[in-house]
């Protein structure tokens, strides 16, 4: 199982609803750094990645399009 990142932040919540909505569609997600964010908030070079599993990407990609994080081609 392998994870790839679709979006990165500073905030964890700023990717929570973004998430939410992936799990919905019954895609595994993860945030990586959630914790260490968190804890090192005052420095600014870490950041949270919403990852998913490489075997959902392309799922993922049309969902992302569906809700404008991507531009429709």
């Amino acid at each position: 199982m392998k994870f790839v990142t679709i979006k990165e932040s500073h905030y964890a919540a700023e990717l929570a609803v973004l998430k939410s909505r992936l799990e919905s569609e019954g895609i595994e997600c993860r945030l990586k750094n959630e914790l260490t964010t968190q804890v090192m908030s005052h420095i600014p070079s870490f950041v949270v990645e919403l990852q998913v599993l490489e075997s959902d990407l392309e799922r993922v990609i049309q969902i992302l399009k569906e809700i404008g994080e991507l531009p429709n081609e």
